[in-house]
């Protein structure tokens, strides 16, 4: 602004003593006389207007160049306010990635506890259990060796039981045998017939083919009528066997009353006659040996086998 005032004034003293000039040497004459004035005067003019327009662009480039400063001061302080922000923002930026990586390895510490202690009681669980099926196989081992021994000493009672049972059955056997009556027992060389009666063995004194029965016996026979008569299918073979005392011939024909007499006992009982078959082997099949007592009664026997 102020540089275009200074042209401004330049050209209005230009205009102004170009117009003095015209006025005076052309007008009134005055030009060789006063041109030594003029100049004088065009100089003092001009060196004034130039100072003048020297003093105005002092003034514009100082303007300008304040102006410039102002600039760079500006941008300077712009530029250190950017630093200034920048670092800020670093600063910031370092401090949540400090506190992210504090939380990151809190967090890490808490897993890594929570990880341990869920080890720890996945471990005390464990040996618990360990520990309680430890106690619980204890406990039935105890109880299998006391089943064990509760078994043992029921088959060592039964045994007992069954011994003595036989014992008390061999006495009176025995004592029937002594007294000439027939006495009984089981063939267990028989194999089972699934009727639920055992074969049986019926022993008689020597040279009887009809002496009473013995208790034993009767109670045996009883039961042996009541499965024919229960049963329309079920039959028995009675089989009568001698030692070999006397005649062959005259054993056989003692053989096969044994047996008929046996199967009378069974119908007389209620037992069907045509489901009992009875017939006679004589001293063919001995069972033991005849040269002793104890070996020819065992071979005066009367074999009964129940059957489906």
């Amino acid at each position: 602004m102020k540089l275009k005032s200074l042209i401004v004034l330049l050209l209005a003293g230009i205009w102004g003593v170009g117009s003095w000039w015209w006025y005076t040497c052309k007008v009134k004459g005055f030009c060789e006389a006063g041109q030594h004035a003029t100049q004088v005067a065009a100089g003092t003019a001009a060196g004034t207007a130039g100072a003048i327009a020297t003093s105005e662009k002092s003034d514009a480039d100082k303007a300008a160049a304040d102006a410039q400063a102002k600039a760079d001061a500006d941008k300077a302080a712009a530029d250190a306010q950017t630093k200034a922000d920048a670092d800020k923002a670093a600063a910031d930026a370092q401090t949540k990635a400090d506190a992210d990586k504090a939380a990151a390895d809190a967090q890490a510490k808490a897993d890594a506890d929570k990880a341990a202690a869920d080890a720890q009681a996945k471990a005390d669980e464990e040996k618990a259990a360990a520990d309680a099926q430890a106690k619980a196989d204890e406990e039935k081992a105890a109880a299998d060796a006391q089943a064990k021994a509760d078994e043992e000493k029921a088959a060592a009672d039964a045994q007992a039981k069954a011994d003595e049972e036989k014992a008390a059955a061999d006495a009176q056997a025995k004592a029937d045998a002594a007294a000439g009556k027939i006495t009984m027992e089981t063939n267990e060389a028989a194999p089972d017939t699934g009727t639920g009666i055992d074969p049986a063995l019926m022993y008689f004194p020597s040279g009887s083919a009809n002496p009473q029965l013995a208790d034993s016996a009767k109670a045996y026979f009883e039961k042996v009528a009541t499965f024919l008569k229960d049963n329309a299918s079920g039959k028995v073979t009675i089989v009568g066997h001698t030692d070999n005392k006397g005649k062959a011939d005259k054993n056989k024909a003692l053989g096969q009353k044994r047996a008929e007499m046996i199967k009378k006992m069974l119908t007389d009982m209620g037992a069907p006659a045509d489901r009992i078959q009875a017939s006679s082997e004589g001293p063919d099949k001995p069972v033991a040996d005849n040269n002793t007592e104890e070996g020819r009664q065992k071979n005066r026997r009367v074999e009964v086998t129940p059957a489906k």
